[in-house]
């Protein structure tokens, strides 16, 4: 077993989509790449509260949901001292210039634009992964 299988055996991911399809194809992608830790959240409030209850090593995110929005999370997450050095990948249709600059300010890790290419999804979060080994 290499170091990515055996990283991806123990990693635990936080999926975060107000569309329910979306976060099952995420889910899917990951667990063909071959994790199974996966948990998912609706909107940014369930997944501060995720985030507060259980150790996350990656969190997938995208930035248009109720609630919470993704960037307002990805601050909370930035600005917490037991979550900021979590890697975050925002995953969203929102790609305007104002939206990814927002992003990168608040220290998103990486920005994969909606609609997406599974395989792309797998590259970008490999790299995220292979920082951590």
């Amino acid at each position: 077993m290499g170091k990515l299988e055996k990283l991806l055996n123990k990693i635990h991911i936080l999926i975060v989509d107000d569309m329910e399809s979306i976060r099952n194809l995420v889910k899917s992608c990951l667990y063909e790449l071959g994790a199974k830790n996966i948990s998912m959240a609706a909107d940014g409030e369930h997944a501060w509260k995720h985030l507060n209850s259980a150790r996350f090593d990656l969190v997938i995110c995208d930035i248009d949901m109720p609630k919470l929005d993704g960037i307002e999370l990805l601050k909370r997450i930035r600005f917490s001292d037991s979550h900021a050095k979590i890697p975050v990948i925002m995953l969203t249709a929102a790609v305007d210039k104002d939206n990814v600059n927002a992003c990168i300010k608040v220290g998103a890790n990486d920005y994969v634009a909606k609609p997406f290419q599974p395989k792309t999804l797998i590259f970008r979060v490999i790299k995220q992964l292979n920082k951590m080994t």
